[in-house]
């Protein structure tokens, strides 16, 4: 009996072993089922956050590399790629402290993050200062040539310094001539100095390329329309309301289309849709005010006009619908007033033009050119450019007087004296030649 009792306490005992394995090869089989699942899809993450950051989606390219990151914390590629979608997006910080993780983990800094840094200054401000190094290493076949170039032609841009911008971009096409997004950019450059011509022709080029790039063909058909060239736009137009119906930009630019077309219906309805997400759009504004004032409604066309001048006081053609609206309602003596502002504000902007175009980037510039450019613009109310280039002014000299009493005056206006003060400080007394005694 006691044997019997035995046999039947060993058998339970390895049963509930045998059940107590099955259980932990289970449970190890989940996990190393769910690891492989995440180190998989992780991995399907990292590559398309590459193929996002080579076709300009960064902010996307940043979401996908944050599971790569909590998965290979210690890899050098995904840090510097994720610096790289950072610095893209505009997160300085964040890019900072992911390229110092990546010298962490190497012990210092390799080529790549090296350049990363460096395009970082150029990004930041610092492109005069590293740019003759880049385009040296471009030269001599650097394997980013594309990205450096691209670096130094965005800084270029944002900084209105377009023949800098027009070079790099060319450079590029050079090396990558099937590069869609160089041609776009190209072509906005050339608008930028004046060049429609050439400008056209980079946006066809683009769109041969890649036949979807909606903002080219929005592009496209905007300068066709600003030329009155009706028949050639409409298609262009069309083939994006087919592809993007619901795009603000896309219902804006057709509604202007029916207004020059002279279907003042179907124009109000497309645009009063755009609106709804464009309700700043300077475009749509002046549209819909140019179709009040058709039907001789100038309160409610002053009212869209006056919103555009409040962003943008030197809006020439806003100011010269403003004029419109305010005939319709009588007040004469305030319509001759923004008439003489369309009239100096449209000097400002030729000259400012002008001087970008034509002078500023000529061999031996001096501070003059950029300080005028600044204080042309700080005239028509766009103060960060007009700063921007009175901090271009004081590079090349710090002690440019011009310079110095143009901000002086503009701090005195704004009310911060202490900047008031620091450039009234840097003012030289000039001398007073008196008679010499008799």
């Amino acid at each position: 009996m006691l044997r019997s009792l035995g046999r039947v306490l060993a058998d339970l005992s390895s049963s509930a072993w045998r059940r107590r394995r099955q259980l932990l090869f289970l449970v190890v089989f989940v996990v190393m089922g769910a690891t492989i699942a995440v180190y998989g899809y992780a991995v399907h993450q990292w590559h398309a956050a590459q193929t996002a950051l080579k076709e300009d989606r960064a902010a996307e390219a940043r979401k996908k590399l944050d599971l790569c990151l909590f998965v290979w914390p210690r890899s050098l590629d995904v840090q510097l790629a994720a610096a790289r979608a950072a610095r893209l997006t505009g997160d300085v910080d964040a890019a900072e402290a992911r390229l110092n993780r990546c010298l962490k983990l190497h012990n210092g800094a390799t080529e790549a993050v090296q350049l990363e840094f460096v395009l970082l200054r150029v990004q930041t401000g610092d492109v005069d200062e590293v740019a003759r190094s880049l385009l040296d290493s471009v030269e001599h076949g650097h394997p980013e040539a594309s990205i450096i170039l691209e670096t130094l032609a965005r800084a270029y841009i944002n900084r209105l310094r377009y023949k800098m911008a027009y070079a790099c971009l060319s450079r590029w096409i050079e090396l990558q001539p099937d590069s869609a997004k160089a041609y776009q950019w190209r072509g906005w450059t050339m608008e930028q100095l004046d060049n429609p011509k050439g400008a056209s022709a980079d946006y066809h080029r683009a769109l041969d390329i890649d036949p979807n790039l909606v903002p080219v063909r929005l592009r496209v058909a905007e300068m066709l329309l600003h030329d009155k060239r009706l028949a050639e736009a409409v298609p262009h137009l069309e083939r994006l309301f087919q592809q993007a119906p619901d795009r603000p930009d896309v219902l804006s630019r057709l509604g202007i289309c029916r207004f020059i077309e002279g279907k003042p219906e179907e124009a109000r309805r497309l645009l009063e849709a755009a609106v709804v997400q464009l309700p700043n759009d300077p475009e749509v504004l002046i549209h819909l005010a140019k179709l009040d004032i058709q039907e001789g409604e100038g309160a409610a066309a002053e009212k869209k006009l006056r919103k555009v001048l409040q962003a943008d006081p030197a809006d020439t053609e806003a100011l010269f619908n403003l004029a419109a609206a305010l005939r319709l309602q009588g007040r004469h003596d305030e319509e001759t007033a923004v008439l003489r502002e369309h009239e100096r504000y449209k000097e400002l902007v030729d000259r400012a033009n002008d001087l970008i175009q034509n002078h500023v980037d000529k061999a031996g510039a001096g501070p003059d050119t950029a300080s005028e450019i600044g204080n042309l613009m700080l005239q028509m109310g766009r103060d960060k450019v007009g700063l921007y280039w009175m901090d271009q002014a004081l590079l090349k000299d710090p002690a440019h007087q011009a310079t110095h009493e143009i901000l002086a005056k503009y701090y005195e206006r704004r009310g911060d004296m202490e900047q008031a003060i620091a450039h009234r400080r840097q003012i030289k007394k000039r001398s007073v030649k008196t008679a010499p005694p008799p």
